[in-house]
């Protein structure tokens, strides 16, 4: 009976040697507030650094980039700093710290992958937040580049988010990169209609108006069609940050509907008769 309760007292002093003493309990504290106050501290200089750069005007990725560079250095002091604490020695801090950047590289993989991918869509910047891009099939403008995806708003009013991988390893095609985009109309030309004049009038009509570029000049031909007839072919180019796209193509659309159902202006007839003398 004696031995019994011999080997239960060891056994309960055994258990008693692996409970956190109040040293380790205060260390334990220490570095959750200090991992707290770089946490808080890296939220107030994401603030500050996206405010002065918002006050400088400098480009919204930018501004973008330095304000998650600096949170995450700031985070990433506070974890070796808490980690010190804990374990009282910077070697072995930086040492486990190599351990889990592996562990966590293999674990979430993916999601560094877009991580790191996102940095350097923001580093390059093939496109910058309010273009209109393709990608993966999808056309949209490019409203925010977040630490996973790429958000894009299409026309018709649907937000698209495209994986940063995707993104960097894909082709873009940047639709908004120069001032000016090519647009083209195409309409029937109806049966027996004086297609010269037609085109000539619509050249000039289309060179005459301000809201298209000059260079490169307004193009306005004919295209056989599959039914035997002719295809009146419009192309002209746009400066489509100063004027909406969608008013002038109905614009142009209706010189086209005009000119080719107007009829053309009679010319004088000539009198036959002389004058009659005395």
């Amino acid at each position: 009976m004696g031995a019994m309760l011999a080997a239960k007292t060891i056994d309960w002093d055994t258990f008693l040697s692996y409970l956190p003493t109040v040293h380790d309990l205060f260390k334990v504290a220490a570095s959750l507030v200090v991992l707290g106050l770089f946490w808080v501290l890296g939220r107030l200089v994401r603030g500050l650094a996206g405010k002065e750069l918002r006050r400088v005007k400098a480009d919204q990725q930018v501004a973008l980039l330095v304000s998650r560079i600096s949170f995450l250095a700031a985070l990433l002091i506070g974890a070796i700093a808490a980690f010190t604490i804990l374990f009282g020695s910077p070697a072995l801090v930086f040492g486990g710290f190599g351990f889990l950047a592996l562990a966590v590289s293999l674990a979430f993989q993916d999601i560094l992958k877009n991580f790191i991918a996102g940095m350097f869509l923001l580093l390059e910047r093939p496109f910058r937040i309010g273009d209109e891009i393709t990608v993966d099939n999808h056309t949209g403008l490019v409203e925010n580049i977040e630490m996973r995806t790429t958000t894009l708003r299409t026309t018709e009013g649907e937000q698209v988010l495209v994986p940063n991988s995707l993104v960097y390893t894909g082709t873009i095609i940047n639709r908004t990169r120069y001032p000016t985009r090519l647009f083209t109309l195409t309409a029937k030309v109806p049966d027996g209609a004086p297609v010269d004049e037609l085109v000539e009038r619509l050249r000039e009509a289309i060179k005459s108006r301000p809201d298209i570029a000059k260079d490169p000049s307004p193009h306005v031909g004919l295209q056989p069609s599959v039914d035997g007839g002719l295809t009146l072919e419009v192309r002209y180019w746009l400066d489509y940050r100063r004027n909406d796209p969608l008013l002038v193509q109905a614009a142009i659309g209706q010189q086209i509907y005009q000119a080719m159902h107007s009829r053309p202006a009679a010319a004088p007839a000539s009198s036959s008769r002389k004058p009659s003398g005395t």
